[in-house]
């Protein structure tokens, strides 16, 4: 109890998300290896719609409580399911963007 009174809220949360995803069978976001298939959990963050060209663009954050991952999806405006806060595993292959998990038209299964 005394830990967590001298956390912050960020830290509080960070672990809130690790706790979520423990005994489901994923890698981290922090520990996932660029450029070869990995599996991923997180949490709904944020979504932004565009259109580049024309042509539907989703980009989705995604957190769970070591890394952030931007899941990003070609031709599609919307998923029906994606909402903040909403648990969703992901199955692609991703880049890093900085600090950052770049993964493009990844599977994904929403969690419940």
């Amino acid at each position: 109890m005394l830990d967590r009174l001298s956390m912050s809220v960020g830290e509080l949360d960070a672990q809130r998300l690790q706790d979520r995803f423990a005994g489901v069978d994923v890698s981290r976001i922090a520990d996932v290896v660029p450029r070869r298939p990995a599996r991923f959990g997180g949490e709904i963050r944020s979504q932004h719609r565009s259109a580049a060209d024309g042509r539907p663009l989703l980009r989705v954050a995604v957190s769970d409580g070591t890394g952030t991952a931007l899941v990003v999806f070609t031709g599609r405006s919307r998923i029906r399911g994606f909402e903040v806060g909403r648990a969703v595993l992901f199955e692609g292959v991703g880049r890093r963007e900085g600090d950052r998990l770049v993964v493009l038209n990844p599977a994904y299964t929403l969690l419940s």
